[in-house]
């Protein structure tokens, strides 16, 4: 498994769009306020975890050059 593969785990789990009001209440717990709405939060969250899903779901792309 690539560290990209591994990364892009990572960031689905992390930012699962569910998990908005738990990273929410931990910052604000922390002593945090974040700026942004809920609404704004959600599509964040649900960007980044697109992300995740296209670092772990894409192959390895190798060069028609490399050989």
């Amino acid at each position: 498994m690539l560290l990209r593969q591994r990364l892009g785990i990572v960031m689905l789990f992390i930012f699962l769009p569910i998990n908005v009001p738990l990273w929410k209440m931990v910052l604000e717990l922390l002593g945090h306020t974040l700026p942004w709405g809920d609404l704004q939060l959600f599509f964040a969250f649900l960007v980044f975890f697109v992300m995740g899903g296209v670092l772990t779901f894409t192959p390895k792309l190798r060069s028609p050059f490399s050989e």
